[in-house]
Formats: structure tokens, C-alpha cells, sequence
């Protein structure tokens, strides 16, 4: 069974080398490291060049194009039974393709997310200067979940979930290829949107059948003033590059055949997922899905509070929700007095699900626990509460300890 690591990449060469040291870390032979070049003007492909390994292909469009167009070629060259995608400022976890495997291996899935983890990379204009790598101990201890895909998808269409990561990912996730099928024979291509990970994520729930989740990161989530994420949509000053980013995917987006789905001046990531849900619900479902409008306006203009007043586009927004909701009326929308109160406060949550973590997965678990103990020179404790933070740590341990002992004496009888 191949797994297919997908790496969309566009004139982030700096970034590229580690992220493929990162990948090509695993000896797993079947998998393949695609990076996909979207006309890059730096040194990537001679970054690619440099690394000796059968399993990295590098391939070109040879022009300009959008992020989704890119995301599209790119998969187009991918050949694995399961399929990730991570950026080029991303990375592997040590015995992330292990764990991934193993799951694939016991369940089957259509898809699989994880909790991943932060590195946030060295700012030269705007902090910070040194790099940082954000986790918390839980992150590393289960529990492994099975969700209902179509439960998820309904969760969002009442914005009791407005995070697209907490969707099905193909983008730091797994997507077997017969969902990729399922989603191609609909819509002709499989991204669909102007931000490929936010449609894709949502568009899996309507097709896939089975969803795991795991708190046992596979991929490192990589964050910079080049990334795209971070030039679109935070809430800060932008520097001059991350301007000339903004400018560079707005014009290939509007070029595009599939036209964005909102107005690009509107940077608010859950207006995204809004307008996917949208689409979503036109294209593939015939408009059967109910979505709570008036809550997913509120969702959203409480987003928008955080951004300065000159990304704000009140009445840009306006013409947004006119658009999504026929029924909506205008009510003039502006800052309001006090910005420190914010609307639609507790929009995220869900339901408590029971855990399938067996005791045979604890043996991953404790190996990157070990790993990101390694990397920190000591082991990890929040910065308030310490003493109880080291008694759980601890007890932890024993239980894993415990735990893989059994198991071993169990497998020594049989």
C-alpha cells in the first residue's frame, strides 16, 4: 500500500530542503515524496536536485498558476493508495509514516487527521527571531477516535464547528484515493475552491464513509512571513513582501477557471469555510444540506473584529452574506463601539466521543513522546501548575509502561 506525500511549493526553497529531509526521514520504501514546482524563480528544483532518493519525484507545470491549480497538478502526479498533503514549510515527524501506517494498516479508513503540532520559523522583519516549536505534552497521548463524517459535516452546517481542520483533511491528513474518485467523479476536479485545504476538508465529509482522528501528530505544521496563511489572513500589519504574496494569489486565483469563492478582500478564514459549506451544498448535495445562516454571520463577524479597520470591509461582507442568504436583510454593518466585546463567543466545541485507543497503540505514543523530550533536552511542563503537571506526567508513564509490558508478556505466551 503506497502513501503519497504531496508537497505544493512555490519559490520557498529556504524552507524545502528541511521539509524533505523531513519526509524522506521514514525507510518505509512505499511511499513517494511528490514536490510540485509552481514556477518557482529561486533554487528549488536544484534543492530537489541534491537529495539521492528514488522515492522524490519533482515535476513542473512550466507556468504560472493558482494555489488550487497547483494543488490539482500535483495530485494529478501522485500515485498512492492514500494520499497527504503538506506545504513546503511543513514537515515528517519522526515515526509519523509509522503511526500513519499502523492505522491504515488496522482500519482501513477513508481518511485520517491528527493533532499536529506548530513550528513557527524564524522572522527576519517581523518577529520572532528564533524559531519556535509550539506542542503541549497531551498532544502526544491519544486518544484515537472514530467519527461520523456526516455528523462532522452536519456539526459545521450549524457552525457548532467552524475550524476546517476539525473536517477531514487531506491538507496535514490523509485521504484515501477512493474518496479522491468519489469527489472527482462529482465535481470533475478534486480542489475545488481558492483555498484547496478548506474546500477539500469539507468536501471529503459529503463522500467519505469512515473518519479517524488521533491526538498522535503525524506532520509538523510549519508557519513564516512567506507562508501564504500568514500574508492572507492575520490580523497584523503586513510587511511589503507579504503584500506582494496577497497580490501575486489574488491575480492567479481571479485567473483561474474556478472562480473564488468570496471576495478575496475578505480575509476571514471562517467566511471561507461559510461560502465552501455553500458550494458544497450546491455542487454536490442539490442544496439538501440546512445551514444556520444566522449563526455563521455571527461566526464570522466576530472574525472579522480582529483584523485592523483596513481589512475590516463591512460592506464588502455584507454583499458576502446577501449572496450566501437571499432572505438576509442589510443592516449596516460597522465597528461597533467597544471591539473588545466579541460576538459569537463559544462557536467551536463538539461532542464527546469515546476513545478506541487500544493498549498495542501506546507503543507509538511513548516513542514520540521520547522523541519530543529529545528535541526539548527535558521533558515538557506547563508553565503554571508544574508539580501537578509533573505528577500526571508521571503517572502516565507508569501506565504506559504497565501497558507495554503486558502486552510484551502477552505476546511472549502467545
Amino acid at each position: 500500500m503506497k502513501i503519497s506525500i504531496v508537497v505544493p511549493t512555490r519559490n520557498r526553497a529556504e524552507f524545502l530542503k528541511y521539509c524533505l529531509e523531513t519526509c524522506l526521514m521514514s525507510d518505509d520504501p512505499d511511499i513517494e515524496v511528490i514536490v510540485s514546482d509552481n514556477n518557482s524563480i529561486d533554487d528549488t528544483a536544484e534543492v530537489v536536485a541534491a537529495f539521492k532518493d528514488a522515492r522524490l519525484r519533482y515535476v513542473h507545470p512550466g507556468r504560472d498558476l493558482s494555489m488550487r491549480q497547483n494543488f490539482e497538478f500535483a495530485l494529478s502526479h501522485a500515485s498512492g493508495d492514500y494520499v497527504i498533503f503538506i506545504g513546503d514549510d511543513d514537515g515528517v515527524i519522526p515515526n509519523g509514516i509509522a503511526t500513519l501506517r499502523h492505522l491504515l494498516d488496522r482500519h482501513a479508513p477513508d481518511v485520517v487527521i491528527w493533532r499536529h503540532i506548530t513550528y513557527i520559523w524564524p522572522h527576519v522583519e517581523t518577529g520572532p527571531k528564533d524559531g519556535l516549536l509550539k506542542f503541549r505534552y497531551r498532544d502526544f497521548c491519544g486518544p484515537l477516535k472514530r467519527l461520523d463524517p456526516k455528523a462532522v459535516f452536519a456539526d459545521f452546517c450549524a457552525a457548532r464547528l467552524i475550524n476546517y481542520r476539525d473536517a477531514a483533511n487531506i491538507y496535514h491528513g490523509c485521504v484515501a484515493r477512493r474518496v479522491i474518485e468519489r469527489v472527482k467523479a462529482a465535481g470533475g476536479e478534486y480542489f475545488q475552491g481558492q483555498i484547496p485545504d478548506v474546500n477539500s476538508s469539507l468536501t471529503n465529509l459529503t463522500v467519505a464513509e469512515s473518519l479517524l482522528w488521533v491526538r498522535n501528530p503525524v506532520t509538523i505544521a510549519g508557519a513564516g512571513e512567506k507562508s501564504n496563511g500568514t500574508a492572507m489572513n492575520a490580523p497584523t500589519t503586513h510587511t511589503e513582501k507579504q503584500t506582494k504574496i496577497v497580490e501575486n494569489f489574488t491575480a492567479l486565483a481571479e485567473a483561474d477557471q474556478i472562480t473564488p469563492e468570496i471576495d478575496l478582500k475578505i480575509r476571514s478564514i471562517p467566511a471561507y469555510v461559510y461560502a465552501n459549506l455553500m458550494r458544497i451544498n450546491r455542487n454536490h448535495l442539490g442544496g439538501t444540506a440546512v445551514i444556520d445562516h444566522a449563526r455563521w454571520r455571527e461566526v464570522v463577524i466576530a472574525d472579522m473584529r480582529k483584523f485592523p479597520k483596513q481589512h475590516r470591509c463591512w460592506d464588502v461582507l455584507e454583499d458576502f452574506f446577501c449572496e450566501m442568504d437571499p432572505a438576509y436583510r442589510r443592516a449596516g454593518l460597522k465597528d461597533p463601539a467597544d471591539l473588545a466585546e466579541p460576538l459569537g463567543s463559544g462557536a467551536g466545541g463538539g461532542k464527546k466521543r469515546a476513545s478506541l485507543i487500544k493498549p498495542e497503540d501506546l507503543k507509538t505514543v511513548s516513542s514520540v513522546v521520547a522523541w519530543i523530550q529529545k528535541v526539548t533536552g527535558k521533558p515538557y511542563y506547563p508553565p503554571a501548575g508544574k508539580a501537578a503537571a509533573l505528577l500526571k506526567q508521571g503517572i502516565k508513564a507508569f501506565e504506559m509502561r504497565g501497558n507495554l509490558a503486558r502486552l510484551s508478556r502477552g505476546r511472549s505466551r502467545s
